[in-house]
């Protein structure tokens, strides 16, 4: 229910934003990290790679998006945003400040004390997929 509430948030509040609350995420993380491998991109996001190419094939349509070849191996491509790109996360992220803002001051607890559980929660649910994982190759 949580996953739908907020989803319908961010919806609401990005909707005259360039980017949907997905893309944000995945733009936000090339703003802060890149560049970046489509693998590391699916790592850090909890994405399958083919969604996270997806999203590649998406952000190089719109001309918000440079591939460049990775410096340690050859074969690999890395990705990072274009100029077009990182406008195009500003301004998004113009909206989600307001979004962010106002549901930070309806939380009936503090910010950081959210976050805390949240990354808790993120941590035992990593954790558990990979036992999950484990076991299925087990057989």
């Amino acid at each position: 229910m949580l996953n739908q509430h907020v989803r319908r948030l961010l919806t609401a509040g990005l909707t005259d934003a360039p980017l949907r609350a997905d893309e944000y995420a995945v733009y936000s993380l090339l703003f802060e990290l890149g560049p970046l491998t489509a693998t590391e991109v699916g790592r850090r996001l909890g994405m399958p790679l083919t969604t996270v190419l997806d999203y590649v094939r998406q952000m190089d349509a719109r001309g918000h998006l440079r591939r460049e070849r990775h410096p340690r191996d050859g074969r690999a491509r890395q990705v990072e945003l274009t100029i077009a790109g990182v406008s195009a996360h500003r301004e998004t992220h113009a909206h989600w400040e307001v979004v962010r803002r106002r549901l930070e001051e309806a939380l009936p607890m503090a910010a950081e004390d959210v976050r805390r559980a949240l990354q808790a929660l993120d941590q035992a649910a990593i954790a558990t997929l990979a036992q999950l994982d484990a076991e299925a190759a087990a057989g």
